[in-house]
Order: structure tokens, then C-alpha cells, then sequence
């Protein structure tokens, strides 16, 4: 199963998380936004946004 593949070379937090983790008020800001434009504007459930940001992630071959 790739995913256990991925969360076992995965030791570090990604760099993105890094970068925002020196100034919390901003990594919890960009966190709540990307919220608000992902989820919840729409007449979709919680559950078909989720399975559409999956399927998007793995097409792009976003690591995160």
C-alpha cells in the first residue's frame, strides 16, 4: 500500500510547514483560508470535497 510507503520515508514535516511554523499566526491564517476556499462553498458534503482535493492532489503529484 503506497501510503504506508510514503508516511515511512516521510520523517520530516514538509518544507512548507517549516517555513510557516517560524511565525504560527501565519502558518493558523493561511491554514483557515485555504480552508474556507476549499471546503464549505459549495452544495457538495464534506465528504465529496475531501475525495475531490484527494483526487486533484494525486493528480498534480502534490506530496502534501
Amino acid at each position: 500500500m503506497s501510503w504506508i510507503r510514503e508516511a515511512e520515508e516521510r520523517l520530516h514535516p514538509a518544507n512548507v510547514i517549516n517555513v510557516m511554523s517560524v511565525n504560527p499566526s501565519a502558518m493558523k491564517a493561511v491554514s483557515n483560508l485555504n480552508g474556507a476556499i476549499t471546503f464549505g462553498s459549495s452544495s457538495l458534503s464534506r465528504t465529496q470535497e475531501e475525495a475531490i482535493a484527494a483526487v486533484v492532489s494525486v493528480q498534480n503529484e502534490c506530496r502534501y
